[in-house]
């Protein structure tokens, strides 16, 4: 897998999510230090963040959750998900009709 750090505007789209969020400010402080994962999600953009020495990481919960649009105008649903420590797991990215997303979503004016 293809590691790296957050791209910008991924920083600032997770950010836009989760800044009222009671853990937001602690992960916030952290987006751009992260070392993440692109997933086989067929090109939807889902990432996994990745922790030295926790390969066992497990998904707990949603944090936070955004409808919006690709630029072809198909329905984009993202999720900001925790492990089960509470720490930032996972952007889950999910595009409408499965296709690769075409440009990642600005954050909502």
């Amino acid at each position: 897998m293809l590691t790296r750090k957050l791209k910008p505007e991924e920083v600032a789209l997770i950010t836009w999510m989760i800044k009222d969020k009671d853990e937001g400010s602690s992960i916030i402080d952290t987006l751009n230090e992260l070392i993440v994962e692109e997933m086989e999600d067929g090109g939807m953009g889902s990432l996994r963040v990745v922790v030295d020495g926790e390969d066992n990481r497990l998904f707990s919960r949603e944090l936070a959750k955004v409808d919006l649009f690709d630029a072809d105008q198909v329905p984009v649903f993202i999720s900001v998900n925790l492990d089960t420590d509470g720490h930032f797991f996972e952007l889950e990215i999910f595009k409408g009709d499965f296709s690769p997303l075409k440009k990642f979503p600005p954050v909502p004016q």
